[in-house]
């Protein structure tokens, strides 16, 4: 027996009745439309036969529910994204492949059930681009545009957590402050997109050198800074010259070969951070003034150079 009236045909939903077994007993125009299956096709055909290439086994399991319990049952568009596969691209151009659907599955007799969808995928469409949006925000918050590491706003954060991480465990870190040599002079004759082609090199380079749980962050300008959790200021100073030899070993092209010098300073218990940088900071300084090209560590204010 068909059913259905005016009514249903006019509906902006899809509606369908089934017996538990998927047999199509009524097809409305709203999915005429939207799946191209005229009603003649649908009505006294099975779901699985129109769409072969489907499961419907949790249609089936939803619609055996809603009879035995006598009570509507549904279908989210999140979870089973949805039950009757409508293509989107004879509709629209969408992020998904498939019309998302929100369903309401209602027995409307002992054998048979009313189906209806609810065409979710505009909601999820803005949700999906909301959130792609708030992760873009994300990323500009805490990365920098040109060498896409941590900015340096990004890096005192997740500096403070370490401090109370480190004073919490008793445990130590160091950091690492290098810059590159002699910038000035490739802004000044190669111009500021020759600068940016080298920050980005050197970044590039820097990150290759560096543990999953190492922090890395462009400082200012062409300056960097590392943050080594559970790293004394030897091992850190053995990183930092390994990086030294790597950048110095490398042809950044028109400019030719870059050096940059390195200070390395490790953190002590209920340190103020102000005081680890500057620690850090002078350590730079100090292999800037004594040749360049080197890597300094400063141990409670003693400054030297490293020899690995």
């Amino acid at each position: 027996m068909v059913h259905g009236t005016t009514i249903l045909d006019i509906i902006e939903n899809g509606i369908l009745i089934v017996d538990r077994e998927l047999s199509i007993r009524f097809w409305n125009n709203w999915l005429v439309t939207h799946t191209g299956i005229a009603k003649e096709e649908a009505q006294g055909n099975k779901l699985t036969a129109l769409f072969p290439d489907t499961s419907f086994s949790l249609l089936k399991r939803k619609v055996k529910i809603a009879l035995r319990l006598n009570s509507s049952t549904f279908a989210n568009s999140s979870v089973e994204e949805y039950i009757v596969p409508i293509s989107l691209k004879k509709i629209t151009k969408s992020i998904f492949r498939h019309m998302r659907q929100d369903v309401v599955i209602t027995p409307l007799n002992d054998t048979e059930v009313s189906i209806i969808i609810y065409d979710a995928t505009p909601i999820l469409e803005a949700k999906s681009i909301i959130d792609d949006q708030l992760l873009l925000m994300e990323k500009q918050a805490t990365t920098d545009a040109l060498t896409q590491c941590y900015n340096r706003k990004m890096f005192n954060d997740l500096l403070a957590a370490e401090v109370k991480t480190a004073n919490r465990y008793n445990r130590t870190f160091s950091v690492i402050i290098f810059d590159i040599d002699n910038f000035k002079s490739v802004n000044d004759i190669y111009g500021h997109l020759v600068g940016d082609e080298v920050i980005k090199a050197v970044a590039s380079l820097a990150k290759e050198s560096i543990r999953q749980c190492d922090v890395f962050a462009r400082w200012g300008g062409e300056e960097f800074i590392f943050l080594l959790p559970e790293t004394a200021v030897t091992g850190a100073a053995t990183l930092a010259n390994k990086v030294r030899s790597k950048i110095a070993g490398h042809d950044f092209g028109t400019p030719g070969h870059k050096t940059c010098s390195f200070g390395v300073a490790q953190y002590s218990p209920q340190e103020k951070i102000k005081s680890l940088l500057n620690n850090a900071d002078r350590a730079l300084y100090y292999a800037k003034n004594h040749g360049k090209d080197q890597v300094a560590i400063n141990v409670a204010g003693n400054i030297t150079t490293f020899s690995p």
